[in-house]
């Protein structure tokens, strides 16, 4: 039988929710989904493994921008390259191939862009989730230190209080 959960953020925050999976060894999507923001957190044996979201300040490029790792001028001239190539190349790839960024970099972006889309779950206050108890086949999994993730969290929530 497969596993199914959902509910409200409010009802039972998100925390909680993966800790009830990684005790469980859940292996699936938990689809998180806040006004009209969508975001996704992909476990494997309780762990989270990846995280996408359908918010533009999630998105890569915006991440390496603020981050200080790239310039607005350079990701534009990345999006224009994109663009030409109808989206069949993924930006990572045109940044690295365009020498913006080193491969190393771009990693480091891609793990950067992980832990901002997981820290603005663990913080929404409103919204829903549901779990799917399959994962996408293209992720590539990336090691998350939880108990780092965590501690930056309560940093970040203590700086805005």
């Amino acid at each position: 039988m497969a596993l199914t959960i959902s509910g409200n953020i409010q009802e039972t925050p998100l925390p909680d929710v993966l800790e009830g999976l990684k005790a469980m060894k859940a292996t699936g999507t938990l689809v998180v989904q806040a006004g009209r923001t969508e975001k996704s957190l992909f476990i494997e044996e309780g762990k989270i493994i990846f995280a996408a979201s359908a918010d533009v300040n999630d998105r890569l490029g915006a991440v390496l921008v603020r981050a200080g790792k790239l310039s607005q001028e350079d990701l534009d001239a990345a999006l224009l390259i994109s663009k030409k190539t109808a989206g069949f190349k993924k930006l990572g790839a045109i940044l690295v191939e365009n020498c913006y960024l080193a491969p190393k970099e771009l990693f480091d972006g891609l793990k950067l862009q992980v832990k901002e889309i997981i820290y603005s779950v663990f913080v929404l206050e409103t919204g829903t989730y549901r779990f799917d108890p399959k994962l996408p086949p293209d992720i590539i999994p990336l090691q998350i230190n939880m108990q780092e993730l965590i501690q930056e969290l309560i940093r970040r929530m203590k700086k805005q209080r």
